[in-house]
């Protein structure tokens, strides 16, 4: 019995020496941060957002979206290097997410390390792998995963100034200007917080830094720049880019819908993004609040401040777009979450494990487990493994079913998801329809891209006088168009393997389509005149 004792004993103390050793800590945080996702990742670029970025590994123009304002030069550099190795840009681009997620685990360890402690970098590492949105964002070919690493990376580095490491000041300007090259708005974002380190510099320190962060911000701007026509030219884009955008969102445009619209989505996303570790934060919080004064005192609280308040900012009374924007603030708001449950267990170490533990395992369950929309319905949706399936399912059956029953020399296609439909379907006649999504100011009406009413013929479309067999398809990709068709009697269905149908129309030589501001049908030669 003593000897069993003794060998369990033993077991536990080697496990202990396993996890003290810092190399093998680090190596199995990055582990977890990628092999958690290995197996979810999505096979059908998941965003608009994605596809204008699979398109630029081919392609750079920022004033055709590809990809869009405000450029990501270096991020579209990468994913063209790794694409190479590769040869598919969603591979290349998912890839870019993975491993981004597991280094920025291990980025948040060694940030947590610095500015609190061991304990407190360990479970915000944990909460993060395991916030089912970052979690998401890994399986996705979008930049915000890999934007989350650099945001840590620059802010640990700036720390490391705050606390008098100077030598830290030049490769943190390095990284800052390499965070904008990646995405642009991330560098606005954290340029409050890199003065505030600035002033533990001394002028000339900072000076050189802000030297070298221009000089090297001019080496990715400057292309960016030419490759558009000049700088009028590409602030012509940016501007008719950014209108299209914040006309309704920004206060100062939009008024008090754009505020109440913003205020909703960087809420909900970033509830959604902070999940369960928000409660030990909220505990704490409320605890604390006699003492909150005293935290005014206290250069890391600033520097903490400094961090989430100008993206925030923004992100209110500007435009708050799609959910993986609050990674850029969601790591400080970690590291309070893991610092508040090591305060409030400090004496109990089995509890806090315990309580971190069960914290990270109910956030995997609710990326692994849970629906789309958790509530019923299409108002409440979370973005989960499930999102990722259902995407690739909608995308990939109905697809398939394209290629197989409509040939290209006969077949129009017709989409709200257009941008999609450019990458996939490149070979076929696009009609594009866009529809308000949802949040949006007119949510679910078509958009007014067109005025007046615009006729098409399909063989025109097709490129020859009439198709080969007489008649011409077109295919109305999206169920979101289905509200929009003024002649629904003439709609027939394709089944497809996963349930539901998709919907297209037979046109007869001579029946013509077209297409107003908020609707679309058949039209017979004698009722052109009507139109």
């Amino acid at each position: 019995m003593n000897s069993q004792l003794d060998r369990m004993a033993g077991d536990r103390g080697a496990w202990s020496e396993i996890f003290r050793n810092e190399p093998l800590r680090l190596v199995l945080l990055f582990l977890l941060g990628v092999l958690s996702r290995l197996p979810f990742v999505s096979q059908i670029l998941y965003h608009w957002d994605s596809v204008n970025f699979a398109l630029s590994l081919y392609h750079f123009d920022v004033a055709a979206d590809q990809p869009q304002v405000p450029g990501y030069i270096l991020y579209v550099m990468l994913g063209r290097l790794v694409n190479a190795l590769v040869g598919d840009p969603q591979v290349a681009l998912v890839g870019i997410s993975l491993v981004s997620s597991g280094l920025a685990v291990v980025a948040l360890y060694l940030l947590g390390r610095a500015t609190f402690s061991r304990q407190t970098g360990l479970m915000a590492a944990l909460f993060l792998a395991s916030s089912p949105l970052f979690w998401f964002y890994g399986e996705v070919a979008l930049p915000h995963s890999l934007d989350t690493l650099v945001v840590i990376l620059v802010v640990w580095m700036l720390y490391q100034v705050v606390q008098g490491e100077v030598r830290f000041a030049l490769p943190a300007a390095v990284a800052l200007a390499i965070a904008g090259g990646l995405r642009p708005q991330t560098q606005v974002f954290l340029t409050p917080l890199a003065l505030f380190a600035a002033w533990r510099l001394g002028w000339r320190k900072a000076l050189l830094a802000m030297v070298v962060m221009g000089f090297v911000d001019l080496l990715w701007f400057v292309p960016l720049v030419w490759s558009v026509g000049g700088l009028v030219r590409y602030f012509e884009v940016f501007n008719v880019f950014a209108g299209r955008f914040n006309e309704t969102t920004s206060v100062f445009s939009g008024g008090a819908w754009g505020l109440q619209r913003n205020l909703r989505k960087l809420g909900m996303y970033t509830l959604y993004a902070w999940s369960l570790a928000f409660i030990p934060a909220m505990i704490y919080g409320l605890l604390r609040v006699p003492r909150a004064l005293k935290l005014l005192r206290r250069r890391r609280f600033w520097f903490l401040l400094l961090w989430i308040v100008p993206s925030t900012l923004y992100y209110t009374f500007v435009h708050m777009g799609q959910q993986g924007l609050v990674f850029v603030f969601l790591p400080a708001l970690l590291l309070i979450s893991a610092e508040s449950l090591r305060r409030l267990t400090e004496s109990r170490r089995a509890v806090q494990w315990g309580v971190t533990g069960g914290l990270v395992a109910l956030q995997a369950t609710i990326f692994l487990a849970f629906p789309t929309y958790p509530l019923g319905g299409d108002r409440f949706k979370i973005l989960t493994w499930q999102t990722i399936r259902q995407h690739d399912q909608y995308y990939q059956e109905r697809l398939e079913v394209v290629r197989r029953r409509f040939p290209p020399d006969q077949t129009v296609v017709m989409g709200a998801a257009w941008r999609h439909l450019e990458y996939y379907l490149n070979d076929y006649p696009l009609i594009r329809f866009s529809v308000i999504p949802k949040w949006e100011l007119g949510e679910g009406r078509a958009m007014e891209t067109r005025r007046g009413v615009e006729v098409f013929s399909l063989p025109d479309l097709l490129g020859q006088p009439s198709p080969p067999e007489g008649v011409s398809y077109l295919v109305l990709f999206d169920d979101r168009l289905l509200p929009f068709l003024d002649t629904p009697q003439r709609a027939l269905q394709v089944p497809l393997p996963g349930g539901g149908d998709l919907t297209y129309l037979a046109l007869d030589p001579g029946e013509r389509f077209y297409v107003d501001s908020d609707s679309f049908g058949l039209l017979a030669d004698e009722e052109l005149s009507a139109r």
